[in-house]
């Protein structure tokens, strides 16, 4: 799995996951060089047509933290301070290219959260089954 696959994990972590995260970069030198802060995003899609439609804007946090030279960025959908810090400095750690210990705490928490959500979508997925319908196998049908 990519780092950047990683990091965006951190948008749909529950709040005490993201504090988790943020735990792990306590005894790290990190330099906040954008604090967070909340802006508006156009939010573009393509049409049945494969045209550009341009829906509306989303609320977003942004941040940027540098790690050991590494400058990392993160952007959440939201009013999300910390969610942004975290999702910066993990993306700062992840792409320093000498190896440090928190990488390998930081993907092991990553993925242990990609295993969380994958059991969930299943979960959820096995719900949905559950009420499916066969119209052949009706009485009557």
């Amino acid at each position: 799995m990519s780092h950047a696959d990683l990091t965006v994990l951190i948008n749909t972590m529950d709040e005490q996951r993201v504090e988790s995260v943020l735990d792990l970069f306590v005894n790290e030198e990190l330099t906040v060089s954008r604090p967070p802060s909340s802006g508006l995003v156009m939010l573009t899609v393509k049409d049945c047509f494969e045209t550009d439609f341009h829906l509306g804007e989303v609320l977003v946090t942004e941040a940027r933290i540098v790690f050991r030279g590494c400058e990392g960025y993160g952007m959440v959908p939201g009013e999300a301070p910390r969610r942004a810090l975290a999702r910066a400095a993990a993306d700062a750690v992840l792409r320093c290219p000498e190896p440090v210990g928190i990488q390998d705490n930081l993907r092991a928490c990553l993925e242990q959260e990609e295993s969380i959500r994958k059991t969930r979508l299943a979960e959820d997925a096995a719900l949905v089954a559950a009420t499916k319908v066969n119209f052949d196998l009706m009485p009557g049908a």
